[in-house]
């Protein structure tokens, strides 16, 4: 731990740790993927609705440890932020060969919105995907130069663990299958007899998971609905093409825009030099993923899609921006950016009471203690099904002992779907369907919601 201490990434791993960890303490309620997380950690299951499951089976341990609380959430997503920042430095450390270049890798990082905000505050999946591609990119070099039994293992584990983070990994995958036709380093770590070992890590962790995806459920299914929602894909043909491209390119330059903005204030200002990147295995690997994201916008007609769903794909580049410039002082950019850096994690802290005492709307705000004692003190005894992961993840933190449902978890084991004299909640009342609740709460929230609660009316809660 010492020697980690005396380098500036190792303490500025700590402390973005540290800081992720005690906001959680200023918080009445949890984020959106700190709320799933929270619902579906409960069961050990090999998927969770759209997701692979290793985030929540991680969550699962944390929560056996620490207990079912608001920290133990940010406990984990401050570990794998943490983990991201060294991972990055090492690696870029691997590439750029110059200590504070490297550095700048990282301090980098805090000019990418969706991730000194998103990933610092919120999520999970991706989050764990970002670690997961940096660890492949650091075994993949680590592999051409030492073609060991245990680097080939340690890759099936990688890859393997990229696989159950989130399935946004089979695009990096598909990059590097694009890069082997241009690079022999690559071509020579793949066509290894070693490699049998890697597949057989891979398969070994994935099939249980990929049966459960591809079994007669119909969880297939949902995911592809899932994804069609998220990318707002469309058959027309009007935007064919030029839409999706324009898409694309709007989302990385959204991503990316305060980095790029001031590398070009520098550059006008002759504080860098630009010269061409060395077309190297990693370049092609960043063309290669480029062109990968332009197939997969462009073959599903792709019309919308978050900046954070492409960050794991677009992180690792933010070195190859930096091997392609010359800095006049690099030594002070990285001060400066250390400090610019620190001061971002010590705004993030002061964010949430500040929104507070300034009565700033915020869902974190909004404690679900209300309803918690609405059906502590009528239903104690009843099995309690919720709107939504949201709530359900919400109300089980208030009572860990007990089993919470969801009623839009359609990947809830059949063994789940029974009912011992349960009552469900209803948010709004067109969702009422003609029924007569028992109770209502008025006013709940952020968005001032009606929630209703009523009995089931068969054994058989009526999940969909």
């Amino acid at each position: 731990m010492a020697s980690i201490l005396k380098h500036k990434m190792g303490l500025l791993a700590l402390l973005s740790f540290l800081a992720i960890t005690f906001i959680a303490f200023f918080k009445s309620a949890l984020e959106l993927e700190d709320a799933e997380q929270a619902y579906y950690s409960q069961w050990l299951r090999w998927g969770y609705d759209d997701q692979p499951p290793l985030y929540t089976w991680m969550q699962y341990a944390v929560n056996q440890i620490f207990g079912v609380h608001e920290v133990s959430f940010s406990l984990l997503r401050g570990l794998i932020f943490a983990g991201i920042l060294l991972f990055m430095g090492q690696f870029a450390r691997n590439m750029v060969k110059d200590h504070k270049r490297a550095e700048l890798a990282v301090l980098g990082l805090v000019l990418l919105p969706v991730f000194i905000d998103f990933t610092f505050r919120r999520l999970s999946h991706t989050s764990l995907l970002c670690l997961a591609i940096l660890a492949s990119f650091i075994m993949i070099q680590g592999l051409r130069h030492h073609k060991t039994w245990v680097n080939y293992a340690l890759l099936g584990l990688v890859v393997g663990i990229g696989m159950l983070s989130k399935y946004n990994y089979v695009l990096f995958l598909a990059a590097f299958g694009l890069a082997l036709f241009f690079d022999k380093g690559l071509r020579q770590v793949i066509f290894n007899k070693k490699i049998l070992l890697s597949i057989f890590l891979v398969a070994l962790l994935l099939v249980p998971h990929f049966y459960w995806l591809l079994g007669p459920n119909g969880y297939l299914v949902e995911l592809q609905k899932s994804i069609a929602l998220k990318t707002e894909n469309s058959s027309e043909k009007t935007l064919y093409v030029i839409g999706p491209l324009f898409f694309l390119v709007l989302t990385l330059v959204k991503l990316m825009a305060p980095l790029l903005v001031l590398f070009a204030l520098a550059f006008a200002f002759k504080k860098v030099t630009l010269h061409k990147p060395k077309l190297d295995w990693f370049t092609k690997i960043a063309l290669s993923q480029l062109t990968v994201l332009v197939l997969f916008f462009v073959v599903l007609n792709v019309q919308k899609v978050e900046e954070r769903w492409l960050l794991p794909l677009v992180l690792p580049f933010v070195v190859v921006l930096l091997r392609s410039m010359e800095f006049k002082s690099v030594g002070k950019w990285s001060q400066y950016g250390f400090i610019v850096f620190l001061s971002v994690i010590a705004l993030q802290i002061a964010r949430t009471p500040t929104e507070k005492v300034l009565g700033i709307p915020s869902s974190v705000h909004f404690g679900f203690e209300p309803l918690s004692k609405l059906l502590q003190e009528h239903h104690t005894d009843k099995q309690w099904t919720l709107p939504d992961v949201t709530y359900g993840g919400n109300i089980r933190v208030l009572h860990p002992e007990k089993e919470i449902f969801s009623k839009d978890d359609f990947s809830l084991p059949k063994s789940k779907r029974k009912d011992v004299g349960g009552v469900e909640v209803v948010l709004g009342s067109g969702n009422l369907k003609g029924r007569i609740p028992m109770e209502q709460l008025l006013d709940f929230g952020k968005e001032k919601d009606t929630l209703f609660i009523f009995e089931f009316e068969k054994d058989v809660p009526s999940f969909e």
